[in-house]
């Protein structure tokens, strides 16, 4: 897969999301979608970079904008560090 530069189109993907769901880029088409990646859920740096979008959320809301973030955890872990 070729790198994504800021401003490319992201390629479809299909990932396990939280609570058993499934993400799937293409189901969001048309609508402004905001994709970060991040290396592991509660570290120091990730819960920052998560913090910052639950803080500025009603901004991102008003856009209608999903906000989707991607890491190489599992889903339950995510699960537990969302929860927190």
């Amino acid at each position: 897969m070729a790198d994504l530069d800021v401003g490319d189109k992201a390629p479809d993907f299909n990932l396990p999301g939280d609570g058993g769901a499934t993400v799937s880029l293409s189901k969001l088409k048309g609508k402004p979608v905001v994709v970060y990646f991040y290396p592991k859920d509660d570290t120091p740096g990730c819960t920052k970079e998560a913090c910052a979008f639950r803080d500025d959320f009603s901004a991102f809301k008003k856009l209608k904008a999903e906000i989707i973030g991607i890491s190489k955890d599992s889903p339950e872990r995510h699960d537990k560090f969302k929860g927190k």
